[in-house]
């Protein structure tokens, strides 16, 4: 059996919960993977915070790991938490950019138009059939699934699609060109 190397030792003291190991790792590797993510992100902050919380995830997950080379699992960590800090800042831009176009609460014109549209909406939905208007009213004002709509009004699944549908195509009728934003309203009120 060979000798235990300096990484299995510090393994071990990590799984003890002994303080000098964490700072000994942290100590060794944390210039090495700021590093690496600065090379990638070039956010210091952000890189500082991703290294960070690796060593926070390690200190807590200690006792019950099995990590069996250290240094390429600090690494592997780094990368998961890398590309998990480029996906959700790629989508706080993409929503940074929709939220900087909605109009703002004070602005009476907009405020006048939804209320409009609210109106228009409301009108059609009331000349909808009975059935159908529970049922579009419970999936896309309630935010109910199918299933749910169909065991509250005691019907069928695809009865409840087909009700959907009918509705859909109804507001395609008298919304063709604002199809889109009443569907995104009705979510609203």
């Amino acid at each position: 059996m060979a000798p235990p190397t300096k990484n299995s030792l510090l393994i071990k003291a990590l799984q003890k919960r002994e303080h000098w190991a964490l700072k000994q790792l942290y100590n060794t590797y944390w210039k090495k993977m700021f590093v690496y993510a600065y090379k990638i992100i070039a956010d210091q902050a952000l890189c500082e915070d991703i290294v960070q919380d690796i060593f926070v995830s390690i200190w807590e997950k200690a006792p019950n790991s099995d990590i069996q080379h250290l240094e390429s699992y600090l690494f592997k960590a780094l990368k998961y938490k890398i590309a998990n800090s480029l996906r959700d800042a790629k989508y706080t831009r993409i929503n940074e950019g929709v939220i900087a176009k909605l109009p703002s609460e004070n602005n009476t014109k907009t405020t006048v138009e939804f209320q409009d549209l609210e109106k228009q909406v409301l009108q059609i939905l009331d000349t909808l059939p009975k059935k159908c208007r529970n049922v579009f009213y419970l999936s896309r004002i309630e935010d109910y699934n199918n299933l749910e709509i169909a065991q509250e009004l005691n019907i069928s699944v695809r009865t409840v699609e087909t009700h959907i549908s009918k509705a859909l195509k109804h507001f395609r009728f008298h919304f063709p060109h604002l199809l889109t934003l009443t569907f995104m309203l009705l979510k609203i009120f």
